[in-house]
């Protein structure tokens, strides 16, 4: 039951998202997409291209350290499978750029 709960909460926060968009004075739309983007990386692909170039452009390390809470949380919810994907898809992406010139040559 708890594994359903995510995916639940990550599609309200979706549709919260959608609609703060349209209304001008409730700047929390891109917030709150990336957030359910986040939640739902490990189930949709585009999610996962999304957040790792979040990862990429993101220099403060908040991107990592809401991933990693967001990995809790799926371990919390029983799903470790879920919470390892998350890491992976965040620290593959969140290295920096000498690293990833230094792996691809």
């Amino acid at each position: 039951m708890r594994k359903l709960l995510i995916p639940t909460i990550a599609a309200l926060i979706f549709i919260g998202g959608l609609v703060s968009l349209l209304l001008p004075f409730i700047p929390l739309g891109w917030l709150l997409i990336a957030l359910s983007s986040l939640l739902m990386a490990p189930y949709f692909k585009v999610m996962r291209k999304f957040i790792g170039w979040l990862a990429t452009i993101d220099k403060t390390g908040f991107v990592e350290k809401a991933g990693e809470k967001a990995s809790h949380l799926y371990e919390w919810a029983g799903d470790p499978k879920r919470a390892e994907e998350l890491k992976t898809i965040i620290e593959e992406n969140s290295k920096d750029d000498g690293q990833k010139t230094a792996r691809e040559e």
